[in-house]
């Protein structure tokens, strides 16, 4: 039995980035035996099993063979005799097709390391096409490693893929998966470039008009990268481009449901949406109208939503090369808030019921701005 570092640890370390996780491949032995070595078994399409002590992956050396269409559609086939270079030539990229054995030697036979120093992606080999899944790895894969250019034949076989349309079949869950992982990235803007390129965008967000709000959709992520943004407020300012009216926030929800997006996510987007025009004149707002709009936006019920807002707010007015100051306009509401928050809401609506109470306390809220703005 022999055990290899293979995978994003091993490219990592020759890239001299910081390593997260550790996979390896173990080199023949069966599913008993690592069973009766301590190692925990979690796997279900394949073997792949925990070690005992680090919790570290370890999976069977194995191949695949396509059987049906889709991600999933493989044949697994694992046993001592498949060796390390069969394991590896399954694997999508040559960067990830590099392993290290236990003396610190690296074994690359596609050439992994000489892609990583002239910055390519490049398929492993002519089974790539079979997975739809790896078109969104590329895509997420060019927005970390920026520098990187997609090989040629590489970029058509994307393109071949989409073709297929093999990608519908992925589930909508990997999706989202991958698209946000790659919106964690520092360029997450070249990820969807490298979708539109390939047909793939069009598929997965036809509501996205790619080419009218390119340029602003980078600028917008960019932005949300440079203030360090989280995840999901850099996916919200994005999907805010897939909405070409206002009228389509009452649509159906098929494009969350198709990606499996975030409840969270889809109404952080949502509600910048529908309070984008107040906030874009926000100076020019009378009292009445402030109060309307954290009505609007629930800030009673839900204060922490400002904050988030605002970011996805600003992030896309970044995208409009707009001048508007944000900042200000968060500062005046914290402001606001704090003051209406003092309002002692028990002795405004004593002795009164119903409609009366919510009128009453809208009319002390407003004394309050009035005196502030």
């Amino acid at each position: 039995m022999k055990i290899y570092l293979v995978g994003g640890a091993v490219r990592d370390q020759i890239m001299g980035l910081p390593v997260k996780d550790k996979d390896y491949v173990v080199v023949g032995s069966t599913s008993e035996e690592l069973v009766k070595l301590g190692y925990k078994p979690v796997g279900k399409d394949f073997p792949v099993f925990l070690h005992p002590k680090t919790h570290h992956e370890y999976a069977l050396a194995r191949t695949e063979r396509k059987v049906s269409k889709g991600y999933k559609g493989f044949k697994v086939y694992a046993s001592k005799e498949v060796t390390l270079e069969e394991d590896l030539k399954r694997r999508d990229l040559t960067i990830n097709a590099i392993a290290k054995d236990a003396r610190g030697r690296f074994i690359d036979p596609f050439h992994g390391i000489e892609d990583i120093k002239n910055k390519v992606l490049r398929h492993v080999s002519a089974a790539f096409v079979e997975d739809p899944i790896r078109v969104l790895r590329i895509a997420r894969f060019s927005a970390r490693f920026h520098q990187f250019k997609i090989h040629p034949e590489t970029a058509a076989i994307l393109k071949q893929i989409v073709k297929n349309k093999e990608i519908e079949a992925v589930a909508s869950e990997r999706i989202w998966h991958e698209l946000f992982v790659g919106f964690s990235e520092e360029k997450s803007y070249l990820m969807f470039e490298v979708l539109h390129k390939c047909g793939a965008l069009k598929l997965l967000l036809p509501e996205l008009n790619f080419v009218k709000y390119k340029n602003a959709i980078k600028k917008s992520l960019e932005f949300g990268t440079k203030e360090n943004y989280s995840p999901e407020i850099k996916a919200a300012t994005f999907f805010i481009y897939t909405y070409a009216a206002k009228e389509d926030l009452k649509r159906k929800d098929s494009l969350y449901l198709r990606l499996s997006i975030p409840n969270s996510v889809k109404k952080l987007t949502e509600k910048t949406i529908s309070n984008l025009p107040e906030l874009k004149k926000f100076n020019k707002l009378n009292p009445q109208q402030t109060l309307d709009l954290i009505y609007k936006m629930d800030l009673f019920r839900n204060p922490d939503q400002l904050l988030y807002v605002m970011q996805v707010f600003e992030a896309f007015v970044r995208g409009q090369s707009s001048r508007i100051k944000t900042s200000s306009t968060l500062k005046a509401m914290q402001k606001y808030l704090k003051h209406l928050n003092k309002l002692n809401l028990s002795r405004i609506s004593q002795n009164k019921r119903g409609a009366d109470i919510k009128e009453a306390i809208y009319q002390a809220r407003l004394q309050v701005l009035n005196k502030l703005i």
